[in-house]
């Protein structure tokens, strides 16, 4: 499942759309990326059917979730409605996660707070620790030749900021030589 939830959080930042940033000043970004609610929800949308498994041996549940709906974006938190369906136990609701955006050492991290499901022979199972927490150091790391030296330029992200409509991403470009001359 974090295989799945990381390739979730590239789509997400691929789906950003790009702005000049306003002239630099002392403190402020050089990226400016939007990532607009309805861009996500299409997202969402794309990754599913989604299928898991839980429990073990005799007791495995595959939970398909689909159609996602209803994304909202406040207080540092995603959430949304999707449909859970499960096999062999009849399992069919509409789940509501929660997903926190947390400032950390070198950037944010997407962390799932709470993916609560009733299964029956399990009882009410909070399915987050199948998600696991995704960081937002950077937007991009891509080598480059600048005039025969080889650099990195990387997008490091300085601040997330979610308003009800819009992800704000604030980031700062970074050259760095991989070689010296």
């Amino acid at each position: 499942m974090s295989e799945w939830w990381r390739r979730l959080s590239a789509v997400v930042l691929g789906l950003c759309l790009w702005r000049p940033a306003a002239p630099a000043t002392p403190g402020s970004e050089d990226v400016k990326v939007e990532l607009r609610r309805e861009a996500v929800q299409r997202m969402l949308a794309s990754a599913t059917p989604y299928n898991i498994e839980v429990g073990g041996s005799l007791l495995k549940e595959t939970l398909t979730f689909s159609d996602p709906r209803d994304l909202a974006f406040g207080d540092g938190r995603i959430t949304f409605a999707v449909r859970c369906q499960g096999n062999p136990f009849p399992v069919d609701q509409i789940l509501h996660p929660i997903f926190t955006l947390r400032r950390g050492n070198g950037g944010y991290r997407l962390v799932a707070e709470s993916v609560l499901v009733s299964v029956p022979g399990f009882g009410r199972v909070d399915l987050k620790d199948f998600f696991a927490p995704v960081d937002i150091q950077s937007l991009l790391t891509q080598g480059l030749n600048l005039s025969g030296r080889p650099t990195m330029l990387e997008v490091k992200v300085e601040k997330i900021v979610l308003s009800r409509d819009i992800i704000d991403i604030a980031a700062r470009l970074q050259l760095t030589p991989l070689t010296n001359r």
